[in-house]
């Protein structure tokens, strides 16, 4: 209940936000969409190299 609670306060309080600094909220929410966008990239870079890794693994035992 303390967390339905919790979330409605927060809405209330950003719904706030938007009327009074419009401007602030789209830069926190662009700021927050391009931290998720770099977070899945490199996620997927790393799981790209990972995968390539894993398959050069011995030629790379062998090139050591």
């Amino acid at each position: 209940m303390a967390a339905v609670l919790d979330k409605n306060i927060v809405k209330q309080a950003l719904r706030e936000l938007i009327q009074e600094e419009p401007e602030l909220f789209k830069k926190m929410l662009l700021e927050t969409a391009m931290e998720e966008v770099k977070t899945s990239q490199d996620a997927d870079f790393e799981a790209l190299i990972r995968k390539d890794f894993n398959r050069y693994e011995e030629t790379f035992k062998a090139l050591a």
